[in-house]
């Protein structure tokens, strides 16, 4: 398995620092990141009904302890969240997953990798019956200047995100000529919306386009019982990004205790 760079960008080692422990990283591969299964810890515990490991049982986490789970993008069938830092990272740069399997060889734009819960919460991927991922493809343009990966957690070190933002700006002087976001620790697949976006383009690099932005995004954010918090955690985390990224200063601590 391969990962082809064009111009990697967006702080390729910023958010693979971000990700895991060390013993996890030196393990690991870039096609069993994207293969991740949704986190959740009524996924994990076989004692309890979950949609994806036995679907039409039910959803514990919508009545039960629900912090870490999706605020966008969920259905009544699941809120589980994707718990890459990489996947993150991959969707704002649009990369292209490039498959094979026994009817030959086929390329996924990132976006349309993984998938939402819907009714259907045991499908994390669009990945085909014994296809398996061979390569992963970076564009050229890779933001190598104006980018950011924000990684919000309970604790500094080994802990998922509560909240990530992969962010990347190209600017014209001060203005905003295209702009990129992605995020994690909020929904089933990483989360990204064309509105925000297209919001960015065009308009000054500052805080109230930044915010802007943010209040778009974040339009149809649902919290549940324990993660409310989430939806203003997300916005001001694209925000604090956006900022540091527009100066060309990407790198933030983000160890801060959340209650």
């Amino acid at each position: 398995m391969a990962i082809e760079l064009g111009n990697p960008g967006l702080g390729v080692c910023t958010f693979l620092l971000a990700g895991a422990s060390a013993q996890l990283r030196n393990m690991a591969s870039t096609g069993g990141n994207l293969l991740q299964r949704t986190r959740c810890f009524y996924f994990y515990d076989t004692a309890t009904p979950c949609n994806k490991r036995e679907p039409g049982s039910g959803c514990s986490a919508i009545s039960g302890v629900n912090r870490i789970h999706a605020i966008l993008g969920t259905s009544e069938a699941c809120i589980a969240v994707h718990p890459s830092d990489m996947c993150v990272a991959l969707a704002a740069l649009e990369a292209k997953v490039h498959v094979a399997g026994p009817s030959g060889e086929r390329t996924i734009a990132f976006a349309d990798f993984h998938r939402l819960p819907g009714d259907t919460p045991q499908r994390d991927t669009n990945l085909g019956p014994n296809e398996i991922v061979i390569a992963v493809e970076l564009p050229a343009q890779g933001f190598a200047k104006n980018y950011s990966y924000l990684k919000i957690r309970d604790r500094l070190s080994y802990a998922f995100a509560l909240v990530s933002v992969a962010a990347a700006l190209e600017l014209e002087g001060g203005t905003i000529r295209q702009a990129r976001l992605a995020l994690g620790g909020v929904a089933h697949k990483p989360w990204r919306d064309a509105a925000a976006e297209a919001a960015l383009g065009g308009q000054p690099a500052n805080q109230a386009t930044f915010a802007h932005a943010a209040d778009i995004l974040l339009h149809d954010a649902k919290g549940f019982a324990h993660n409310n918090f989430k939806i203003e955690l997300a916005r001001r985390t694209i925000v604090r990004a956006l900022t540091q990224e527009a100066p060309a200063t990407p790198h933030s601590k983000s160890g801060k205790k959340i209650r």
